[in-house]
């Protein structure tokens, strides 16, 4: 289980941008309007052979609409789950009220905190640290965001933080660890029941998966399995219009436990923006998945060809993911459903010969050459396998770091041809060698 590391602070200090250079991508949108950021998001983040995730969050005590009550709950969600927060301040405003107020409430968390002085660019450092340290904090680091500098003094003082990453507790058994993901309301405790059976209460929480997820053993169809859950959302009272809000930090430590997640769509509704965002949570963290079309009895032919227009149009990209069309109340499908799940647990701890890869790999090469860039050819020496759940296959050559997306797309797709894959996202590690 990778550790969970949460950008808070007040809008507009920058959180979005260190998340950016933190996680190497440019997923958070930078814009600079106070509380532009209104969902939690996360990338993983590696240094020094450690991994963790980065949580981006909405800023702090927003005054006023309903979103930014949402967006706070959201936050605050992030923060009680996360095993250490980088507490974001703005060193060109210098230290204002809601610093202050965001600390006291913090401090009440009691988790482990680092100061981060941003757009120390445009101040004298002595001063903001001086100015800050009121705050109380032991740990204050200087950055600047935007020009990266003190980035990798945080990231250093982040890893030396952590715990090690944990790893599910397989002793009790070798069983599927299965995941069932979705938005509200779209049928997931219909067909949790009908996978627990109607008459069948949980009356045994197995610990071992994570700090707070949770194993549910089941039998069904002649399979033994468990089913990965996280505790529910805790309701604020405080908090207006905080009804159905999943925190998305326990989103991503049920995915971290699974072995295999189930994607579960309301197919009335059809493929959203927000299942196409749980989608990209789950393939970013390289869990083996499938997705589920739930409610599949109640549409009439016309949603169906819409539905069918919806896969084949928004999940392209993802064609090597099993899709079933179910029905949880009826228990249609159910049975192919699970027992695709296992198939493909099973195949997500395979070992690849590597003969066997570079045997496919040189053939995917001698149909189609890596195009040279800036005048420099491409050469891929060999490639094996470098682990399981998500797997990772390490690539050797010369410039390899300089492989396109789109030729590593083409590999992939390449192996998938010549090696059962299902379901399985394949992660690429880029080695160069002297020329």
């Amino acid at each position: 289980m990778n550790n969970i590391v949460t950008l808070v602070g007040r809008p507009n200090v920058g959180k979005s941008t260190l998340f950016n250079k933190l996680t190497k991508t440019n997923n958070a949108i930078v814009a600079d309007v106070p509380g532009y950021t209104r969902d939690c998001q996360q990338g993983l983040c590696k240094h020094n052979e450690k991994t963790f995730i980065t949580v981006d969050t909405a800023g702090l005590f927003f005054e006023g609409d309903e979103i930014s009550t949402i967006s706070e709950a959201n936050t605050y969600e992030a923060i009680t789950e996360s095993d250490l927060l980088i507490f974001i301040v703005d060193g060109n405003d210098g230290l204002v009220s809601s610093d202050i107020a965001i600390t006291e409430n913090l401090r009440k968390l009691h988790k482990k905190i680092f100061l981060v002085i941003n757009k120390i660019d445009k101040v004298q450092q002595d001063l903001a640290i001086s100015e800050f340290s009121e705050l109380g904090f032991e740990d204050i680091i200087s950055i600047s965001a935007k020009n990266g500098s003190g980035i990798k003094i945080l990231t250093e003082k982040i890893t030396l933080n952590l715990s090690e990453n944990e790893n599910v507790d397989n002793e009790d058994d070798d069983n599927l660890n299965l995941a069932i993901l979705g938005k509200p309301n779209v049928g997931k405790s219909t067909l949790v029941n009908s996978f627990l059976g109607k008459e069948k209460q949980i009356t045994q929480n197995k610990p071992g998966t994570t700090r707070d997820c949770i194993k549910i053993p089941v039998t069904k169809y002649g399979h033994d399995f468990n089913i990965v859950d996280t505790p529910g959302v805790r309701r604020k009272s405080k908090t207006k219009n905080h009804l159905e809000i999943i925190g998305v930090i326990k989103t991503l430590k049920t995915i971290e436990a699974a072995d295999v997640v189930i994607i579960l769509i309301d197919s009335i509704d059809g493929i959203t923006d927000q299942d196409l965002s749980l989608i990209g949570r789950v393939m970013e963290l390289g869990k083996p998945a499938l997705i589920a079309l739930n409610k599949i009895d109640a549409i009439d032919d016309y949603q169906d060809h819409l539905l069918t227009y919806g896969i084949d149009t928004k999940l392209r990209f993802i064609n090597y993911i099993p899709i079933y069309k179910i029905s949880a109340l009826k228990g249609t499908n159910l049975k192919k459903l699970l027992n695709s799940s296992i198939q493909i647990y099973k195949s997500s701890g395979q070992s690849i010969n590597t003969s066997k890869l570079n045997e496919i790999i040189q053939n995917a090469i001698f149909d189609h050459q890596p195009p040279a860039v800036a005048g420099k050819r491409i050469k891929i020496k060999y490639v094996h396998q470098g682990g399981n759940n998500p797997l990772r296959l390490v690539i050797h050559g010369t410039y390899v770091d300089k492989l396109s997306k789109d030729y590593l797309r083409y590999l992939s797709n390449y192996i998938r041809k010549k090696i059962k894959l299902t379901g399985i996202t394949i992660f690429f590690e880029l080695r160069n060698k002297l020329a």
